[in-house]
């Protein structure tokens, strides 16, 4: 479900993916590779949303923000099932685990990740290379370089599904 709001209509990449469920509103855009997920809401209604190439966004995440904010995933960002993203910047292969909650003007930084169910509040700005868990987020180690290459690695396979979901994906009785 895709909405015009205010004038504005979202913009996706041709080699984008998103789900027949998931509801896109407004100043979104949408770069290539970038996979969205059923049940994911992009509400730009108030602000914008800019997901860059190769980000996933999986199953039931939502992003919004408060008005005038610009919510940023850089590329190869990848978003965990039910998380929330409000207001903030994700830096560049950056993970943010499954039902973990990112608020308002937090920015984390490169190749870090946000462990599972994380609470980070409003104003926090997490380093490059991060490993970051907790509620509230508390950085916990500096990650070294074979965990972000495993990272990458299971990006990579999300970058897959754009296609192998338009090509392959068929409702069913």
């Amino acid at each position: 479900m895709i909405y015009e709001f205010e004038g504005i209509k979202p913009v996706i990449d041709p080699t984008a993916f998103v789900h027949q469920t998931a509801i896109v509103i407004g100043h979104v855009i949408i770069e290539k590779d970038v996979y969205i997920g059923p049940g994911a809401v992009l509400r730009g209604d108030w602000g914008s949303i800019r997901i860059k190439d190769g980000c996933n966004v999986q199953e039931n995440c939502v992003v919004h923000m408060f008005p005038g904010v610009e919510v940023v995933l850089e590329a190869n960002a990848h978003i965990g099932h039910g998380a929330i993203i409000h207001g903030a910047h994700i830096g560049e292969n950056v993970l943010v685990g499954m039902n973990s909650v990112i608020m308002d003007e937090v920015r984390i930084g490169k190749d870090s990740i946000v462990g599972a169910l994380s609470f980070v509040k409003a104003g926090d700005t997490i380093p490059e290379k991060s490993l970051v868990v907790g509620n509230p987020a508390k950085v916990i180690k500096t990650l070294p370089e074979d965990t972000i290459q495993w990272k990458l690695e299971g990006t990579k396979l999300y970058q897959q599904l754009p296609d192998l979901c338009r090509t392959t994906l068929k409702e069913c009785e």
